[in-house]
């Protein structure tokens, strides 16, 4: 339909073996951790959630929210730290200096994410 080619794919097996990542400890390694897409230059990410995090099968979205200001992102992360459920607090990784999954009072999924996500190449 758009005709667009997938960048930046990891899956939850490309986590480091040692990691915390929710999706690689419950046999999610071929499961999308991270791919995006450029649709009309709007830039669209998109993910698999893993078991063990609940998702509305057919109405379920998340929403990502990117900064390449890290006390922007921490600021706007704390005004929905409180009400929502915690899948993954503000925190580093290894593709990020700064990534969340939460849920907010309504059930929506949000992420937040500072800066590129850093692939395999510059891990």
């Amino acid at each position: 339909m758009f005709e667009v080619e997938a960048k930046g794919v990891a899956t939850y097996g490309d986590a480091p073996k040692n990691s915390d990542e929710p999706g690689q400890s419950n046999g999610n390694t071929d499961k999308i951790m991270y791919s995006e897409i450029d649709v009309r230059g709007t830039r669209v990410m998109l993910s698999d959630m893993p078991d063990g995090i609940p998702a509305t099968v057919g109405d379920n979205v998340s929403i990502v929210i990117e900064s390449d200001d890290l006390d922007d992102l921490k600021t706007l992360y704390a005004k929905f730290e409180q009400d929502s459920q915690i899948y993954m607090p503000l925190e580093p990784t290894f593709w990020s200096d700064g990534y969340a999954m939460i849920a907010d009072k309504f059930g929506i999924q949000w992420h937040f994410s500072y800066g590129e996500f850093r692939t395999n190449e510059g891990l």
